[in-house]
């Protein structure tokens, strides 16, 4: 979910692998030529999973990925993911994230983060590790996960 820490744990994690680090939200910026805000706003969130499929078929090698927080929940694209690799869900709770974000500006579905998570929570949990970050420093996350794998 957005707000969790991906992109910061991401990073922590390419160092300590020594592998690159790819953004598939960045990746998608890059190709519409705007922020993802825009792309939703301009483009409809269907375009945006659309692009977004394509992205993460197309990963391949020793990388630590990054994912929008909704490409997880499309059938193919996880499929993909989970036997390609270890899929790590980091759990945030309402409240932390709330904190994280402020007001959310440049996230298109921060407004709707409790019905999201709701929704994708059952999609998240088939991640092979569920790390709960409330109260724990990225790199604390990031050990975990090392730890763990």
């Amino acid at each position: 979910m957005m707000g969790s820490g991906k992109s910061t744990v991401a990073r922590l994690l390419g160092q300590a692998l020594g592998r690159a680090v790819v953004s598939t939200d960045a990746i998608l910026a890059a190709r519409f030529g705007k922020p993802i805000a825009r792309i939703f706003a301009e483009e409809g969130e269907a375009a945006f999973r659309d692009a977004e499929r394509r992205v993460v078929g197309a990963l391949a090698g020793p990388i630590v990925v990054d994912l929008g927080g909704g490409a997880f929940c499309d059938a193919a694209s996880a499929g993909r993911l989970l036997a390609a690799g270890r899929v790590v869900f980091l759990d945030v709770s309402e409240a932390e994230a709330a904190r994280r974000l402020g007001a959310g500006e440049g996230r298109p579905l921060a407004a709707q983060w409790r019905a999201l998570r709701e929704h994708r929570l059952p999609l998240y949990r088939r991640a092979h590790l569920t790390i709960e970050v409330d109260g724990l420093a990225p790199g604390e996350v990031a050990r975990r996960i090392l730890e763990a794998t």
